[in-house]
């Protein structure tokens, strides 16, 4: 009776590891665009199917045909994003993502809203439609739906495939210029989708904004639903608040040296200097250190030029100052070399420390290629100037390194494939802008992109990634911006400001306080009003700030390694459960049974 039941039990647990192995398979309608041979785009469409499979968190990408390197990166991201956005147990699960498509698809992230889309879906096995809607669109920080381009050439596409809606991102806009051919790319007329596939295609479009709106048009459900509360992080206000101090006190010393020397101040100085000395007193009054600082930082520019100005210096005693000035930097970019980083908010004082100092370092580069006469006396004082007071700054942020934070793994290669990662992004951007108004029109975003790569290929990637994000800042800035009605900016604003707000809101929750994040949404909060574009540059770079940490795990626990070291298969590890059985049980019967026993089952 006693070896009926264990056998009962293998059988049990067979059983029960042959239907956990039984897995569903998640899938939606993806749109593409196809290059022909003469040049041209036409829509196309791909099926993306997600398979969960318990393990560790792992991504893996099987496509036909094998797409271009950009879009297993972006798979990546793209799961990422969502499992970050609702705080799903992603470590619980490895995803097997593949694309299939009937034609080589022109490869990019585009398909980053509906891998996103579906890896929330499959994670928290939502029901949803996956028949009849598509999407399409980047995936960015904070969740936000990012336009693509082909997106005329998709919906066609979506009409052949009996799709009745597609989702694309808002704010997606065609130049009439771009699909006529026209030379001119600064035209204001812009091509209507929605109209365009209603009345010529049959098919719903609906704009949507973030990952919640596609996952509730998806699903019906409402994950996002609260509104958040950024808790204030007592240790940033206390380092802010004197990072302040020392900026905005900087300006009073340098007024009084200036009045020691008998050097006067004219209207024109004195009415910059007040101005912006008012704005750092609002400022203050509000609990807005960071934007605070800034002011009185331009400030002290605006004085320490006026001086030079007044003084005169000859070229060897600007020569002088410079060259201590570069040896200034240099000391500094060594113990920095000597920084533990252990915390988001130890890398992005890094980030900004190392991009203060690298502006110091352009200066003093710019100063070094000018003709050695009197006509740039006026330029080398303004170089001079700025280079001073950016290199104070850059000596104040460095008390962030004392602030105290959740231990990441921010290890040189997390913050390579970081780096790399953000410059893809960035480029991808660039080239659909360059779509519609002309690559000759976005310079400082194309120049931004260099810089990344030429930090990247020096190994400085904590530099690089400040500038990849700079990059896509701008970019998505406008990306959001391109066919917008003046009315329309104030709607914009305000939804990045709320994506902004919950990113914030859950990191500072859980420990990883993004200090740069904060810092520019309080800046572009002050500037909403007068600034509203400004504003929404820096809501922009808030958004890559605030979310900088997907890029890099928590620091494993000594049992989470051993795990990991030691992982095994989970048939493996069912089978090596289920020998350990049988060999208890045979060790319960006398030499003859065994035998009796092993004829039985096999």
């Amino acid at each position: 009776m006693k070896k009926t039941w264990w056998f009962l039990l293998i059988v049990l647990l067979l059983s029960v590891s042959t239907l956990a192995q039984t897995q569903k398979q998640y899938t939606l309608k993806l749109l593409a665009v196809q290059e022909n041979t003469n040049g041209t785009l036409s829509g196309s469409g791909a099926d993306l199917f997600l398979e969960l499979k318990e393990g560790s968190g792992r991504v893996f990408l099987d496509t036909y045909p094998v797409p271009k390197m950009d879009t297993q990166i972006s798979t990546r991201f793209a799961k990422e994003i969502a499992c970050h956005q609702y705080n799903l147990p992603c470590q619980k699960y490895d995803f097997i993502y593949t694309i299939k498509a009937q034609t080589s698809i022109i490869g990019g992230p585009s398909a980053g809203a509906a891998i996103a889309a579906l890896t929330t879906i499959a994670v928290l096995d939502l029901e949803y439609h996956n028949g009849d809607t598509a999407i399409t669109g980047t995936i960015n920080s904070g969740g936000i739906i990012g336009p693509v381009g082909g997106t005329k050439e998709k919906l066609e596409a979506a009409a052949q495939l009996d799709l009745k809606k597609v989702l694309i991102a808002k704010g997606t806009a065609i130049p009439l210029s771009a699909l006529q051919n026209d030379s001119d790319k600064n035209t204001t007329e812009y091509f209507n989708l929605t109209q365009y596939a209603a009345e010529n295609l049959s098919i719903e479009v609906v704009e949507v904004s973030d990952l919640d709106e596609v996952i509730f048009h998806l699903t019906g459900e409402k994950l996002n639903h609260k509104e958040v509360q950024i808790e204030e992080n007592e240790e940033y206000t206390q380092i802010m608040n004197d990072l302040r101090d020392l900026l905005c006190s900087r300006v009073e010393k340098i007024e009084t040296e200036l009045y020691k020397e008998g050097v006067s101040i004219n209207e024109t100085v004195a009415k910059r200097v007040e101005e912006q000395k008012g704005k750092a007193d609002n400022a203050t009054l509000q609990k807005d250190y960071y934007s605070a600082a800034s002011y009185c930082f331009t400030a002290s520019i605006s004085l320490r030029t006026h001086y030079y100005a007044q003084k005169k210096p000859n070229l060897p005693l600007l020569w002088d100052r410079f060259l201590k000035l570069e040896e200034k930097v240099q000391a500094l970019e060594q113990n920095l070399s000597l920084q533990k980083i252990e915390t988001i908010t130890d890398l992005q004082t890094l980030i900004i420390v190392k991009d203060r100092l690298n502006d110091v370092k352009e200066q003093i580069i710019k100063f070094k290629e000018l003709p050695r006469d009197s006509d740039n006396a006026e330029q080398v004082y303004n170089l001079l100037s700025y280079s001073e007071e950016r290199y104070f700054s850059a000596i104040a942020w460095t008390q962030f390194f004392s602030m105290s934070g959740k231990v990441l793994q921010l290890d040189r290669e997390h913050i390579q494939q970081s780096c790399q990662q953000k410059i893809l992004e960035a480029e991808e951007r660039y080239q659909y802008i360059g779509l519609f108004i002309g690559e000759n029109n976005l310079d400082s975003i194309a120049k931004k992109i260099v810089s990344a790569r030429e930090a990247s290929q020096k190994g400085e990637y904590e530099l690089c990634l400040m500038k990849a994000i700079q990059a896509k800042g701008d970019a998505n800035a406008v990306l959001s911006t391109l066919g917008l009605r003046s009315d329309e900016l104030t709607d914009i604003l305000e939804s990045k400001m709320v994506a902004v707000k919950r990113v914030l809101a859950e990191n500072t929750a859980e420990g990883k306080f993004p200090i740069l994040g904060y810092s520019y949404f309080q800046y572009a909060t002050s500037l909403k009003e007068q600034e509203p574009v400004t504003a929404l540059f820096y809501l922009e770079y808030a958004l890559e700030m605030s979310d900088l940490n997907i890029y890099f795990p928590e620091e494993k626990t000594f049992l989470e390694t051993f795990s990991e070291t030691f992982s095994l298969d989970r048939a493996w590890f069912e089978g090596f459960v289920i020998g350990v059985i049988l060999t208890l049980l045979l060790l319960q019967l006398k030499p003859k049974r065994i035998k009796k026993f092993l004829k039985r089952f096999y």
